[in-house]
């Protein structure tokens, strides 16, 4: 987590991500990747969710959609030099990419979410912005 944070200001290419591989599937694609990113703004909430988008009430903003789900929450940052790609911030964006079609059950969109909070709810803890970061040990239902 302390690297995530740490890189949060940095170029995509340079920022750091997750990536889980399914045990035995040789083709080369992660089943998920997670990034985070430092962002100088986020939707509004109040935005209408379309084209089988699922929001969520956490942080910010929190959608879930086809492809993956993004999350963002208060979390102000400072960028640690002057050869960053952004330079402070005052919100983090959380980014989970994994196919629906590869995930399997009947909540394939809260689990997601689930996963893309539990992994934020750290990044907030070692950003030190948990207390204002709105994120919740349970995700409510849409």
């Amino acid at each position: 987590m302390q690297k995530a944070v740490q890189h949060l200001h940095d170029d995509y290419r340079k920022r750091g991500a997750c990536w889980v591989y399914k045990a035995g599937d040789d083709n080369g694609q992660p089943l998920l990747e997670i990034r985070f990113s430092g962002s100088q703004s986020h939707p509004s909430a109040s935005d209408k969710a379309g084209g089988g988008k699922v929001r969520y009430a956490l942080g910010l903003y929190a959608q879930v959609g086809s492809a993956g789900a993004d999350l963002f929450f208060l979390c102000p940052t400072r960028a640690t030099s002057s050869d960053t790609y952004v330079g402070d911030t005052k919100y983090v964006k959380a980014e989970f990419f994994a196919d629906a079609t590869r995930l399997r059950g009947n909540s394939v969109d809260k689990d997601r979410m689930v996963i893309l909070n539990a992994i934020s709810r750290k990044v907030a803890q070692e950003a030190g912005c948990a207390a204002e970061a709105h994120l919740p040990a349970t995700v409510p239902d849409p």
